[in-house]
């Protein structure tokens, strides 16, 4: 009777219900019978709630679920009606819109509107001085946007724009973002980097230097350029050749300009206003309002303690209030560790990244053992690089079993290992090259503890979403770190299984960088002595140094480092 009504309710083809139900299985066992009382079923709920609520025809739901079935089983009070007031009352998107994103990009339903979706909206209108209803803007232009990775893609895709293109002004940047939405999707070498060489190869200037100005020229006043194809721009510069014009000019948006999916009055839309549960705003967040006057309203609160509140940057009645209309003051704190005013800071920069082989997507993982690795790069200021990179090889020695050969061309700024646990998975190798890299730090700085002339302040990256969700609140990751016993930790995390947190990798990571940051260590602890003399914080590898070319590079070299244990373990390489 379920399949039988789900098939007839949404209209499916024998095969289109056949590979709905492989998708999800769980589907077989929905309530399709009314309950008692006359209550609907909750497949019916869910159905009233897209079509009456989110406005979606029969056919639009029926594609969605095809697209993403576990549409079918969103909570509705916990989850789908949630997300419906993000898009219409913090993103402000006229509702007639709602039911075409869901439609294009159901599996946006399926994100955390706390660690996933307002985080992203807030990067964006931090770097781009965007009220939430602009942004809102956007994503009713390009669902997918919110699917991009906030530290991997929209942070480092923005500030390049903004560094090509000249844009000293997050707002410049803000009405560019707004004339191409798009743009964001791009890949950043492959796409933008590529668009703005591309323009520059073809005018006809002395210096490469002039070339690429007015290339940033063109693109400045037509964005546009950047959501057209590189066959595209290539196909229009030859034309312009062919017909002897100006490439410069060609190059120029119509006169005519694009009609926009709908508009904001931008003088009434005041100053934008988040609410947050921790101090940092980089998760968490519980709230977007548009401007003080609603979050007052809607939280009881007076207006003149929220602006207060935005100010000091103190909690009002349990909750952060940061102000996001540019100037834009960001509140991140990074942990201080007290220190002599007479010692040497030396930097030091760990940059951690792990990886599976074979992959997560390729189709013969299944059914065959997979095996792991990860690569780590080290650069470091106000010493002797060589020396400090030879101190902290040896410590890797003594902390790793297996060092992967990095051949004799390597300049010794990277450690390369296998994972040596259970059960490998991208998610675990991430979180153990970020535990490892605080496991080789605790080995160089054990005959360096009592160097008061010397301080060592660490920050240790990692391109991984999923780690960055536990080492970003970097007091909270000190609280944990100051359990002794992995059962401790997970009563802490409200938790009784730590498979899904990976317990056994994050309280070793959590007690490591507890000691490095000089927290003292509890009772039970016999072996372990806390570092006066150093301080660690943990960064996305997207705000350091490394290109994005070279972080590509790192994670291909953890994948070659799991690669070279899965061919070892079939006796494909030498022992």
């Amino acid at each position: 009777p379920t399949l039988d009504k789900l098939q007839r309710s949404l209209g499916l083809q024998n095969s289109e219900l056949r590979k709905l139900i492989l998708r999800m299985p769980s589907v077989i066992g929905m309530g399709m019978s009314e309950k008692d009382g006359g209550k609907p079923s909750s497949y019916n709920q869910r159905l009233d709630f897209f079509q009456n609520e989110a406005g979606m025809s029969m056919k639009e739901i029926r594609e969605a679920v095809l697209k993403q079935p576990s549409l079918l089983q969103y909570g509705i009070d916990s989850s789908l009606r949630p997300k419906l007031d993000f898009f219409l009352n913090e993103l402000g998107i006229p509702h007639e819109h709602i039911g075409r994103i869901i439609h294009t990009s159901p599996a946006i339903m399926g994100l955390s509107l706390a660690d996933t979706l307002r985080p992203k909206v807030a990067s964006i209108m931090k770097l781009c001085a965007l009220h939430p209803y602009e942004v809102g803007m956007m994503v009713a232009v390009s669902p997918p946007t919110l699917f991009l990775s906030q530290k991997g893609k929209i942070e480092p895709a923005l500030k390049y724009v903004a560094s090509a293109l000249s844009l000293d002004e997050p707002r410049d940047l803000g009405e560019l973002v707004l004339k191409a939405p798009r743009f964001l999707r791009q890949g950043l070498e492959t796409s933008l980097m590529k668009k703005i060489d591309l323009i520059a190869e073809a005018l006809p200037l002395a210096t490469i230097k002039d070339s690429k100005r007015v290339a940033a020229d063109i693109l400045r006043e037509n964005p546009a350029l950047f959501d057209t194809s590189n066959a595209v721009i290539t196909e229009r510069i030859e034309r312009c050749d062919t017909a002897g014009k100006d490439v410069a000019e060609y190059l120029l948006p119509s006169k005519k300009g694009r009609k926009k999916l709908f508009q904001y009055p931008t003088l009434e839309m005041g100053d934008p206003i988040l609410v947050s549960s921790i101090a940092t705003f980089d998760s968490s967040l519980s709230k977007m309002y548009p401007n003080t006057a609603s979050s007052a309203k809607e939280m009881g609160l007076k207006k003149a303690d929220i602006v207060k509140a935005c100010k000091n940057g103190l909690p009002l009645d349990g909750h952060y209030f940061s102000s996001l209309m540019y100037p834009y003051v960001a509140k991140s704190k990074t942990l201080s560790t007290p220190k002599a005013n007479t010692a040497k800071t030396i930097s030091v920069s760990m940059f951690c990244s792990g990886a599976i082989y074979p992959s997560d997507s390729v189709e013969a993982t299944r059914g065959q053992s997979t095996t792991g690795g990860f690569a780590i790069q080290i650069a470091s200021e106000g010493t002797d690089e060589t020396r400090l990179l030879f101190e902290v090889s040896n410590a890797a020695n003594k902390c790793f079993g297996i060092r992967v050969p990095l051949g004799r061309e390597s300049s010794g700024d990277k450690l390369l290992t296998v994972f040596p646990l259970v059960n490998p998975s991208r998610n675990r190798c991430d979180l153990f090259s970020c535990a490892s890299a605080l496991r080789v730090l605790e080995a160089f700085l054990a005959k360096k503890r009592n160097d008061v002339q010397l301080f060592y302040d660490i920050k240790v990256h990692t391109d991984s979403t999923y780690v960055w969700k536990f080492v970003r609140d970097q007091e909270r990751l000190m609280s944990l770190g100051s359990c002794f016993a992995s059962q401790e930790m997970l009563s802490r995390l409200d938790v009784t299984d730590g498979s899904s947190f990976n317990i056994d990798i994050l309280h070793p990571l959590a007690r490591s960088f507890s000691r490095l940051n000089g927290q003292e260590e509890p009772p039970q602890s016999k072996n372990h002595r806390p570092y006066y003399n150093s301080r660690v914080n943990f960064c996305s590898s997207f705000d350091g140094e490394l290109q994005p070319s070279e972080i590509k590079t790192l994670k291909e070299l953890g994948k070659s480092a799991a690669m070279w244990q899965f061919n070892r373990e079939r006796s494909f390489v030498p022992k």
